[in-house]
């Protein structure tokens, strides 16, 4: 029949009449399932965008994670006992598992990059975490925190060195990042100032962007350098007279931020860049620069008792004069945040010396280092159920929760990407590649040096730059390492 033949024809797949009879059916069914307070079908468009987005434009998904993590927001489904913050970790999720099919089916991933010492040094990190996941006294808990740092390490480490290639792909990640960071700085000295600058109040006012000043401050004092760099050195970069200005901005904005946040590991972190700095231009070596750290820990050594009843007679606590809470920095006697976070250091190293090979699971330190407290050493600010935070390290938190080869991973990579650093920072062959690699070894110097005192990289807002920044050094060394004419585009020939 010619009606029955022209009807199949119109409602044909990819005709205009089959296109607006599903919307039609799909306006129809979403109306009527709002009337029975069902809204889940509303999302079933933007879902649709989002896949297609990440299938043909990963590289600008990424982007988009690096501007939307300092937004992302913490939610708790109840019921599941699992967080998740929003929208980043669903993101990464989705490219994680299209970052290893496009591998698996032999995409456009160059395998090369697994071979890298850094890349060598981040999968023995994940190998040992998954290693001890099993062995672990927790083991859902263990699997969790595996498979968040499973997804922070696919898509910001080995995707981030696909995207990096670009240096405008570089430049991009850091401007969207921090412009972003200002947003949560303005926001943050908003609420700090509504409260008169009090230090107390410095914990309480990034959130709920921030769950604490100490993340907040780790990654403003991560990104400084970089933009120290960006402003006294533009052409070298080739910044334009708009992101110049940016650049100004930027770096004044979170100097501020970083000031006010009272965080004085995030500044003691930034004090080890700029020591890192004069080392750097002394064009010290790895090597040198070892002997030395052992030559001044024998010293120390020697003067311990000096040392130590030197820092017992400091009486200085923490409080809103700027000049008292840094000479708070080294009170172990009355100060409640630094006693506290001896009292968790000693914790971890009695839960080492119990399970010293697999530790107790990555993870489970907040949940297991309550009976390892002693009251002698236990503060104000201690609680007897151990559910108040970490071991305050990032070195010393997976040796009670990894053992000793966990702890040995994390230092693995500290020196993997300081030793191709220097390398680049020394020997590239062009000055982007020098002066690049140097802001961003001075930034993770930050990082290292305050992970002595803190450890963040459980969360998105640490976890995603610290990952990228490392990414960053694995692409210079492997894709703009190779000539030393640079292209009006910004990338490497």
């Amino acid at each position: 029949m010619p009606e029955l033949q022209e009807i199949s024809r119109k409602l044909k797949p990819g005709s205009d009449t089959f296109f607006w009879l599903l919307i039609s059916l799909y306006a129809g069914l979403n109306c009527l399932l709002f009337t029975l307070d069902i809204y889940f079908l509303a999302l079933f468009p933007f879902l649709i965008a989002v896949l297609w987005l990440l299938i043909y434009f990963p590289k600008k998904i990424v982007l988009f994670l690096a501007f939307s993590t300092p937004f992302s927001l913490k939610y708790t489904f109840e019921q599941l006992g699992l967080s998740i913050s929003l929208p980043t970790e669903p993101l990464l999720i989705l490219l994680m598992l299209l970052f290893w099919f496009r591998l698996f089916m032999g995409g456009w991933f160059d395998l090369k990059i697994f071979k890298h010492p850094i890349s060598v040094a981040i999968l023995f990190n994940l190998f040992w975490v998954f290693i001890t996941a099993l062995t672990s006294t927790m083991p859902i808990v263990s699997i969790k925190f595996f498979i968040a740092r499973f997804w922070f390490v696919s898509v910001f480490f080995f995707f981030g060195v696909y995207v990096f290639r670009s240096v405008k792909n570089i430049r991009s990640f850091m401007f969207l990042f921090c412009i972003a960071t200002c947003g949560v700085i303005f926001y943050t000295l908003t609420r700090h100032a509504q409260h008169l600058w009090e230090q107390s109040y410095a914990n309480a006012a990034p959130n709920p962007f921030f769950p604490d000043h100490g993340v907040y401050a780790a990654v403003l004092a991560l990104f400084l350098p970089v933009f120290i760099y960006f402003v006294f050195k533009p052409k070298v970069f080739n910044l334009t007279p708009i992101t110049f200005a940016l650049s100004w901005f930027i770096l004044a904005v979170f100097s501020v931020g970083l000031i006010m946040s009272f965080t004085r590991a995030a500044w003691i972190g930034l004090g080890a860049s700029v020591v890192m700095l004069v080392i750097f231009t002394l064009r010290i070596k790895l090597y040198q620069l070892a002997l030395a750290a052992f030559a001044a820990i024998i010293i120390l050594s020697f003067y311990q008792t000096e040392i130590y009843y030197k820092l017992k007679s400091n009486k200085k606590v923490s409080d809103n004069n700027l000049e008292g809470h840094v000479k708070s920095i080294y009170n172990i006697s009355t100060d409640a945040s630094n006693t506290e976070r001896i009292n968790r250091w000693e914790s971890a190293f009695r839960m080492f010396k119990q399970k010293p090979v697999f530790g107790w699971g990555p993870g489970t330190y907040m949940f297991q280092y309550a009976p390892f407290q002693l009251s002698s050493e236990m503060t104000i600010i201690s609680t007897n159920t151990g559910g108040q935070g970490n071991a305050h390290s990032e070195y010393i938190g997976p040796l009670a929760e990894s053992g000793f080869p966990g702890m040995l991973s994390i230092f693995f990579i500290v020196f993997t990407s300081l030793y191709k650093s220097m390398q680049l920072m020394y020997y590239g062959r062009s000055k982007l590649v020098r002066n690049l690699s140097a802001a961003i070894i001075l930034g993770l110097i930050s990082y290292y040096a305050h992970g002595f005192l803190n450890n963040y990289l459980d969360m998105d807002k640490a976890a995603i730059p610290f990952f990228a920044f490392l990414s960053i050094i694995t692409a210079l060394d492997l894709y703009h390492n190779q000539q030393t004419e640079q292209q009006p585009n910004g990338t490497i020939s």
